[in-house]
Protein backbone atom coordinates (compact mmCIF):
# COMPACT_ATOMS: atom_id res chain seq x y z
CA UNK A 1 0.00 0.00 0.00
CA UNK A 2 1.59 3.35 -1.11
CA UNK A 3 0.41 5.84 1.60
CA UNK A 4 1.93 8.73 0.39
CA UNK A 5 -0.28 8.48 -2.64
CA UNK A 6 -3.43 7.73 -0.04
CA UNK A 7 -2.22 10.96 1.46
CA UNK A 8 -2.06 13.09 -1.51
CA UNK A 9 -5.61 11.51 -2.42
CA UNK A 10 -7.46 12.44 0.64
CA UNK A 11 -5.85 15.74 0.45
CA UNK A 12 -7.34 16.39 -2.82
CA UNK A 13 -10.49 15.34 -1.99
CA UNK A 14 -10.54 17.91 0.78
CA UNK A 15 -9.70 20.36 -1.80
CA UNK A 16 -12.10 19.15 -4.38
CA UNK A 17 -15.13 19.74 -1.60
CA UNK A 18 -14.23 23.94 -1.61
CA UNK A 19 -14.91 23.37 -5.70
CA UNK A 20 -18.01 21.20 -6.36
CA UNK A 21 -19.83 18.08 -4.13
CA UNK A 22 -18.35 15.15 -4.09
CA UNK A 23 -19.39 12.39 -6.44
CA UNK A 24 -19.21 8.63 -6.54
CA UNK A 25 -16.33 8.17 -8.70
CA UNK A 26 -14.09 10.19 -6.27
CA UNK A 27 -13.69 7.12 -4.09
CA UNK A 28 -12.28 5.14 -6.91
CA UNK A 29 -9.01 5.42 -5.33
CA UNK A 30 -10.33 2.90 -2.60
CA UNK A 31 -11.28 0.32 -4.63
CA UNK A 32 -8.34 0.04 -6.80
CA UNK A 33 -6.17 -0.16 -3.57
CA UNK A 34 -7.80 -2.54 -1.80
CA UNK A 35 -8.71 -4.32 -5.17
CA UNK A 36 -12.50 -5.09 -4.53
CA UNK A 37 -15.11 -5.21 -7.21
CA UNK A 38 -17.25 -2.36 -5.02
CA UNK A 39 -16.90 0.24 -1.89
CA UNK A 40 -19.18 2.29 -0.21
CA UNK A 41 -18.32 5.63 1.43
CA UNK A 42 -21.26 6.65 4.14
CA UNK A 43 -21.10 9.66 6.51
CA UNK A 44 -23.96 9.50 9.03
CA UNK A 45 -24.56 12.57 11.56
CA UNK A 46 -27.50 11.32 14.34
CA UNK A 47 -27.68 14.88 15.45
CA UNK A 48 -28.32 16.47 12.31
CA UNK A 49 -30.14 13.32 11.22
CA UNK A 50 -28.52 13.58 7.98
CA UNK A 51 -26.90 10.51 5.64
CA UNK A 52 -24.77 10.78 2.52
CA UNK A 53 -23.77 7.81 0.82
CA UNK A 54 -21.15 7.37 -1.97
CA UNK A 55 -19.76 4.54 -4.65
CA UNK A 56 -17.60 4.43 -7.65
CA UNK A 57 -19.61 1.22 -8.82
CA UNK A 58 -22.97 1.27 -7.18
CA UNK A 59 -25.73 2.81 -8.64
CA UNK A 60 -27.95 5.88 -6.92
CA UNK A 61 -30.95 3.50 -7.14
CA UNK A 62 -29.60 1.02 -5.24
CA UNK A 63 -28.15 3.10 -2.87
CA UNK A 64 -31.29 4.58 -2.13
CA UNK A 65 -33.00 1.24 -2.04
CA UNK A 66 -30.50 0.42 0.52
CA UNK A 67 -31.24 3.10 2.53
CA UNK A 68 -35.14 2.62 3.10
CA UNK A 69 -34.36 -0.89 3.86
CA UNK A 70 -31.09 -0.91 6.10
CA UNK A 71 -33.00 -1.68 8.91
CA UNK A 72 -33.77 -4.94 7.67
CA UNK A 73 -29.90 -5.71 6.79
CA UNK A 74 -29.77 -8.64 10.22
CA UNK A 75 -25.35 -8.84 9.14
CA UNK A 76 -25.41 -5.02 10.15
CA UNK A 77 -27.21 -5.58 12.93
CA UNK A 78 -25.09 -8.55 14.54
CA UNK A 79 -22.28 -6.48 13.90
CA UNK A 80 -24.00 -3.81 16.48
CA UNK A 81 -25.27 -6.48 18.68
CA UNK A 82 -21.65 -7.91 19.11
CA UNK A 83 -20.33 -4.79 20.09
CA UNK A 84 -17.83 -4.95 17.06
CA UNK A 85 -17.91 -0.92 16.29
CA UNK A 86 -14.71 0.61 15.04
CA UNK A 87 -13.23 -3.06 13.84
CA UNK A 88 -13.32 -4.43 9.75
CA UNK A 89 -15.57 -7.52 9.92
CA UNK A 90 -16.49 -10.18 7.12
CA UNK A 91 -20.28 -9.86 7.58
CA UNK A 92 -21.42 -12.97 6.41
CA UNK A 93 -19.19 -14.47 9.17
CA UNK A 94 -21.71 -12.85 11.86
CA UNK A 95 -24.68 -14.99 11.36
CA UNK A 96 -25.09 -18.64 10.62
CA UNK A 97 -27.34 -19.27 7.69
CA UNK A 98 -29.65 -21.51 8.72
CA UNK A 99 -30.41 -19.46 10.83
CA UNK A 100 -32.15 -16.68 8.60
CA UNK A 101 -35.70 -16.92 9.72
CA UNK A 102 -36.08 -12.53 9.12
CA UNK A 103 -38.90 -12.29 6.97
CA UNK A 104 -38.00 -8.55 6.21
CA UNK A 105 -34.42 -9.58 5.51
CA UNK A 106 -35.61 -12.05 3.13
CA UNK A 107 -38.64 -10.72 1.33
CA UNK A 108 -36.42 -6.65 1.04
CA UNK A 109 -32.98 -7.21 1.22
CA UNK A 110 -31.86 -10.69 -0.16
CA UNK A 111 -32.96 -10.68 -3.50
CA UNK A 112 -30.96 -7.12 -3.79
CA UNK A 113 -27.57 -8.87 -2.47
CA UNK A 114 -25.61 -9.70 -5.51
CA UNK A 115 -22.06 -9.89 -3.84
CA UNK A 116 -20.25 -13.67 -2.67
CA UNK A 117 -18.79 -11.94 0.29
CA UNK A 118 -18.94 -8.23 1.79
CA UNK A 119 -16.47 -6.42 4.57
CA UNK A 120 -18.03 -3.89 7.13
CA UNK A 121 -16.29 -1.24 9.26
CA UNK A 122 -18.84 1.37 11.30
CA UNK A 123 -16.50 3.76 12.95
CA UNK A 124 -17.12 6.06 15.51
CA UNK A 125 -15.74 9.28 14.68
CA UNK A 126 -17.55 11.29 17.66
CA UNK A 127 -20.59 11.50 19.67
CA UNK A 128 -22.82 11.81 16.96
CA UNK A 129 -20.70 11.55 13.57
CA UNK A 130 -20.04 7.87 12.15
CA UNK A 131 -18.29 6.42 9.30
CA UNK A 132 -19.64 3.07 7.33
CA UNK A 133 -17.30 1.99 4.84
CA UNK A 134 -17.97 -1.43 3.34
CA UNK A 135 -16.39 -3.49 0.60
CA UNK A 136 -17.97 -5.93 -1.68
CA UNK A 137 -16.28 -9.08 -3.49
CA UNK A 138 -18.50 -10.90 -6.61
CA UNK A 139 -16.89 -13.84 -6.66
CA UNK A 140 -14.77 -14.60 -3.88
CA UNK A 141 -13.74 -14.39 -0.20
CA UNK A 142 -11.42 -11.96 1.50
CA UNK A 143 -8.26 -12.87 2.68
CA UNK A 144 -6.90 -11.41 6.13
CA UNK A 145 -4.77 -8.73 4.43
CA UNK A 146 -7.42 -7.00 2.72
CA UNK A 147 -9.59 -6.70 6.09
CA UNK A 148 -6.59 -5.35 7.81
CA UNK A 149 -6.11 -2.40 4.65
CA UNK A 150 -9.87 -2.15 4.66
CA UNK A 151 -10.00 -1.35 8.46
CA UNK A 152 -6.39 0.99 8.69
CA UNK A 153 -8.25 2.27 5.14
CA UNK A 154 -11.28 3.57 7.52
CA UNK A 155 -9.87 4.59 10.19
CA UNK A 156 -7.26 6.95 7.59
CA UNK A 157 -9.63 8.72 6.12
CA UNK A 158 -11.18 10.53 9.34
CA UNK A 159 -9.79 13.56 8.48
CA UNK A 160 -11.83 13.91 5.10
CA UNK A 161 -15.00 13.10 7.15
CA UNK A 162 -14.37 15.50 9.55
CA UNK A 163 -13.80 18.50 6.56
CA UNK A 164 -16.87 17.21 5.13
CA UNK A 165 -18.72 17.50 8.22
CA UNK A 166 -17.69 20.70 8.80
CA UNK A 167 -18.83 22.03 5.22
CA UNK A 168 -21.96 20.69 6.29
CA UNK A 169 -22.67 22.84 9.08
CA UNK A 170 -20.55 25.81 7.50
CA UNK A 171 -23.14 25.61 4.53
CA UNK A 172 -26.13 25.22 7.08
CA UNK A 173 -25.27 28.09 8.88
CA UNK A 174 -24.28 30.20 6.53
CA UNK A 175 -27.74 29.53 4.95
CA UNK A 176 -29.11 30.21 8.44
CA UNK A 177 -27.57 33.57 8.02
CA UNK A 178 -28.53 34.82 5.32
CA UNK A 179 -32.28 34.63 5.93
CA UNK A 180 -31.49 35.75 9.35
CA UNK A 181 -30.26 39.03 7.35
CA UNK A 182 -32.92 39.06 5.25
CA UNK A 183 -35.77 38.83 7.61
CA UNK A 184 -34.42 42.25 9.62
CA UNK A 185 -32.59 43.90 6.84
CA UNK A 186 -34.97 42.93 4.09
CA UNK A 187 -33.81 44.24 0.57
CA UNK A 188 -36.25 46.73 -0.82
CA UNK A 189 -35.15 47.01 -4.33
CA UNK A 190 -37.52 45.02 -6.48
CA UNK A 191 -35.53 41.16 -7.47
CA UNK A 192 -35.07 40.46 -10.74
CA UNK A 193 -36.37 37.53 -11.38
CA UNK A 194 -34.03 34.30 -12.79
CA UNK A 195 -35.67 33.05 -15.75
CA UNK A 196 -34.99 29.08 -16.87
CA UNK A 197 -36.25 27.50 -19.71
CA UNK A 198 -39.36 25.33 -19.58
CA UNK A 199 -36.56 21.63 -19.68
CA UNK A 200 -34.83 23.84 -16.35
CA UNK A 201 -37.74 24.36 -14.65
CA UNK A 202 -39.03 21.25 -14.92
CA UNK A 203 -35.68 19.66 -13.47
CA UNK A 204 -35.69 21.81 -10.46
CA UNK A 205 -39.71 21.21 -10.20
CA UNK A 206 -38.84 17.82 -9.67
CA UNK A 207 -35.81 18.49 -7.23
CA UNK A 208 -38.02 19.65 -5.37
CA UNK A 209 -39.82 16.94 -5.23
CA UNK A 210 -37.19 15.06 -3.60
CA UNK A 211 -35.98 12.99 -6.86
CA UNK A 212 -32.40 12.51 -7.73
CA UNK A 213 -30.65 13.11 -11.03
CA UNK A 214 -31.16 9.13 -12.26
CA UNK A 215 -35.05 9.84 -11.29
CA UNK A 216 -35.09 13.17 -13.60
CA UNK A 217 -33.49 11.84 -16.53
CA UNK A 218 -35.93 8.50 -16.51
CA UNK A 219 -38.99 11.16 -15.93
CA UNK A 220 -38.00 13.06 -18.78
CA UNK A 221 -36.66 10.38 -20.80
CA UNK A 222 -32.99 12.31 -21.34
CA UNK A 223 -29.68 10.96 -20.52
CA UNK A 224 -27.98 11.62 -17.09
CA UNK A 225 -25.69 13.63 -18.60
CA UNK A 226 -28.63 15.85 -20.46
CA UNK A 227 -30.14 16.46 -16.52
CA UNK A 228 -26.43 17.42 -14.94
CA UNK A 229 -26.07 19.65 -17.59
CA UNK A 230 -29.20 21.44 -16.62
CA UNK A 231 -28.83 21.58 -13.39
CA UNK A 232 -25.44 23.04 -13.69
CA UNK A 233 -27.25 25.72 -15.61
CA UNK A 234 -29.80 26.28 -13.19
CA UNK A 235 -27.11 26.80 -10.43
CA UNK A 236 -25.25 29.22 -12.04
CA UNK A 237 -28.66 31.31 -13.26
CA UNK A 238 -29.40 31.45 -9.25
CA UNK A 239 -26.60 31.86 -8.26
CA UNK A 240 -26.35 28.66 -5.91
CA UNK A 241 -23.09 26.78 -5.07
CA UNK A 242 -24.89 23.49 -4.78
CA UNK A 243 -28.32 21.74 -4.71
CA UNK A 244 -28.86 21.66 -0.80
CA UNK A 245 -28.19 25.79 -1.36
CA UNK A 246 -31.12 25.99 -4.18
CA UNK A 247 -33.84 23.85 -2.70
CA UNK A 248 -33.26 25.86 0.86
CA UNK A 249 -33.73 29.31 -1.30
CA UNK A 250 -36.46 28.17 -3.53
CA UNK A 251 -38.56 26.48 -0.55
CA UNK A 252 -38.20 29.30 1.45
CA UNK A 253 -39.49 32.16 -1.32
CA UNK A 254 -36.11 34.04 -1.46
CA UNK A 255 -36.08 33.03 -5.43
CA UNK A 256 -38.32 34.34 -7.92
CA UNK A 257 -38.65 32.06 -10.56
CA UNK A 258 -40.01 32.58 -14.27
CA UNK A 259 -40.43 30.48 -17.55
CA UNK A 260 -38.53 32.11 -20.54
CA UNK A 261 -39.39 30.80 -23.39
CA UNK A 262 -36.83 32.58 -26.15
CA UNK A 263 -33.79 30.43 -24.93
Amino acid sequence: MNWERFSNWQYQLIETMSRREIKGEDFSYLSDALRVDAITITVIDTCLKRQHTWSPEISENDIRFYQQHWRHDIFLNAYLRKGLLNSSQIMESLVDPARIQDDNWCESLLPYVHYHSTIGLLLGISQHLYLFFTAHQLNKEFNRGTRRLHEKLGHSIQPWVNAFHAKQLADMEQDKALCRCQKHFPITTEQQPVKLTPAEYQVLSLLMGGHSGSDIADIRRVSKETVKSQIKSVLHKTGSKHQNQLLWRYSHDQLLVTIGFNS
